[in-house]
């Protein structure tokens, strides 16, 4: 009686901890919890038939309705897809043609430069820290046909970068303000503090090596041994997004020790600030993020919806959170109508579209 007791309580608390969000440290202090997002489960990845082991994700800026999505699977290498937000069809894959090619793509994202639409890969993963070959490879975003099962080849930029100590490093996020036209490379590894770098986005760096800019630390390193007890830091960054307007800054941890904590943290950004400055703060974490085992992909509608998926195996689930404070309607469409571009108006970002205007979720607006 006494064993099945204890059994039982074991299990109940195993079930308490895998549905609740776990406390983090972070900086030295136990993060906030915020109930301002639901997720519901939207659809599921059909990797069998469009990708295997995603590891980034991005909102279609040209055609809204759309996931971009990139695997970290070298088969897949110079490999792109846009799947509904469902995850089940395939629109169109995208080949890039490039001059450096680096098997460890690792985050996905999209942005705005000069009025244009880009989407940036990072291949700069180096679990073993003994590579040192790291690019962002850019290039301008394409509209998605309506008939799926579509197949392009797409000439791709490249920028080579080495971080300012020198050293070689692992890093799985990526990420591109739209205020400041900047990239964000994140660092990833174990029980060690994540750090942020910058390179201002341009489109004439050519061949030559960048060095990236530290920006700052993320959080505070584990001071506890690997397996010693629960580890409650903030590292093993996998996946990070800023909202297009700007404002929001979403970054996602991973953390598969035996006994770590994953956790999805939100910053609010004060007007124009320096990325920084807001990255110093005291981020807030998403209750109603659960853990996904291999959970590696992120991103934004705007800043009241962002999207997840994982690179585990199978057909993993396609997750949409959304704000209590969200108008975005479910299912999303695009306008009807191609040629469209990107604007930012008061810090929000818009579709301009044959003389009319449009949010990202494809309702139409007068400015």
């Amino acid at each position: 009686m006494k064993k099945t007791f204890i059994l039982s309580f074991v299990l109940l608390a195993l079930l308490t901890s895998a549905s609740a969000a776990p406390v983090i440290v972070f900086n030295g202090d136990t993060l906030q919890l915020t109930d301002e997002f639901k997720r519901k489960q939207c659809g599921t990845l059909k990797t069998s038939i469009l990708i295997p082991e995603v590891s980034g994700i991005a909102c279609s800026r040209v055609t809204p309705g759309y996931l971009w999505m990139q695997s970290d699977e070298i088969e897949k290498e110079n490999q792109i897809v846009a799947t509904t937000t469902k995850g089940d069809v395939c629109q169109v894959t995208l080949n890039l043609k490039l001059k450096h090619t680096r098997w460890d793509w690792e985050d996905l994202c999209g942005g705005v430069y000069e009025g244009k639409n880009y989407l940036f890969v990072g291949a700069f993963g180096d679990n073993d820290e003994t590579d040192g070959e790291y690019y962002i490879h850019y290039f301008e975003e394409p509209e998605i046909p309506s008939e799926p099962g579509s197949v392009k080849t797409i000439q791709a930029s490249s920028i080579s970068y080495q971080y300012p100590d020198g050293k070689k490093h692992n890093a799985e996020a990526l990420m591109y303000d739209n205020i400041s036209q900047t990239l964000y490379v994140i660092t990833k590894v174990y029980y060690d503090v994540p750090v942020v770098y910058s390179l201002p986005m341009r489109l004439d760096y050519g061949t030559e090596m960048q060095t990236l800019t530290q920006v700052c630390t993320l959080g505070v390193k584990s001071d506890l041994g690997e397996g010693a007890k629960p580890d409650r830091g903030f590292h093993l960054v996998t996946g990070a997004d800023i909202s297009p307007d700007g404002s929001r800054i979403l970054i996602k941890n991973h953390n598969n020790t035996k006994t770590g904590m994953t956790a999805t943290l939100i910053w609010e950004r004060e007007g124009n600030e320096d990325i920084a400055e807001t990255l110093k703060r005291q981020p807030l974490e998403i209750s109603a993020y659960r853990l996904e085992w291999q959970g590696e992909a992120i991103c934004w509608l705007d800043n009241y919806m962002f999207f997840t998926t994982s690179d585990s195996e199978g057909d993993p689930p396609v997750y949409r959170y959304t704000s209590e404070y969200s108008t975005a309607v479910e299912d999303i469409e695009a306008p009807a109508s191609p040629n469209k571009q990107m604007t930012l108006h008061n810090g929000t970002l818009y579709i301009q579209k044959e003389g009319k205007t449009y949010t990202l979720t494809g309702e139409e607006v007068t400015l």
